[in-house]
């Protein structure tokens, strides 16, 4: 097999990549085909720009996503699942079934295999979601704190949600769980979360820090979201390329309709 030739500007991100990795905590890049509207052909193609780097980790359509999961397991072979609005035990129920109707056991038991807890619902039910047989699947939980607030009508670092998020977080960690922190984190207000909180990740909408691997969260923080502007700019310059080349060609299809 021919080893895959990046263009200057994939090295580039590569490289902000590995330094991400080396210096600041990264552990992985989180995709999604839900509210992210990742497609499969830009997860692939971000998959295989991380090779050898970090591993990707993707948030799916809903609990039970199973071209999804389909896809994202045999074809484009990521690293982990999350699944969005499991509220009660039998949406999770719904997630492992799946899981294991399509990944193979030895695949499944190296996997990050997560829940999203986004809603006040999810919070009520927390216990009893972490009760059943199934919750021996996970390994990891990622508090969505926009969502989380927004089902509460509050404000992100609102000190309701706050504690709403400490409480699962707590609960999660002492099931063995790790917890990953989302949704309205700044390098500012990054030092706050972990203090409060106490996760064991957070994350913007693509990078993933380790709480324990980064000297300093708030400028592992910053350098997240640089990298994170820099993958959505480089994916403008890729589908920019694109268009042109199918203008191009609409156009010789046209000059040459014109010659009939």
């Amino acid at each position: 097999m021919c080893a895959r030739i990046f263009t200057k500007k994939e090295l580039e991100l590569r490289e902000m990549a590995k330094d991400l990795k080396e210096k600041h905590g990264c552990i992985a890049l989180k995709m999604g085909t839900e509210v992210e509207d990742c497609s499969f052909e830009y997860i692939d193609w971000v998959s295989k720009l991380m090779e050898g780097i970090l591993p990707i980790v993707v948030k799916i359509g809903g609990p039970e996503a199973r071209n999804d999961i389909r896809q994202l397991t045999d074809r484009i072979g990521v690293q982990g699942l999350i699944a969005p609005m499991v509220e009660t035990p039998y949406g999770l129920k719904k997630f492992v079934s799946a899981l294991r109707d399509i990944v193979p056991p030895d695949r499944r038991g190296e996997m990050i295999k997560g829940i999203n807890a986004e809603t006040v619902t999810c919070y009520r039910n927390f216990d009893a979601i972490l009760s059943i047989p199934e919750a021996e699947e996970l390994n990891q939980v990622t508090i969505g704190r926009d969502d989380l607030s927004e089902s509460i009508g509050k404000k992100v670092d609102d000190p309701e949600v706050m504690s709403m998020a400490r409480e699962i977080t707590r609960k999660a960690q002492a099931k063995g769980i790790l917890v990953s922190v989302g949704g309205g984190i700044t390098p500012s207000n990054a030092k706050r979360i972990l203090s409060e909180i106490k996760p064991d990740k957070i994350n913007s909408r693509h990078v993933v820090i380790g709480v324990d691997r980064s000297p300093d969260i708030s400028e592992s923080f910053r350098k997240a979201l640089a990298f994170e502007s820099a993958l959505i700019e480089l994916e403008v310059l890729s589908l920019n390329q694109r268009i042109n080349s199918l203008n191009r060609r609409t156009e010789t299809l046209k000059k040459r309709m014109a010659a009939v």
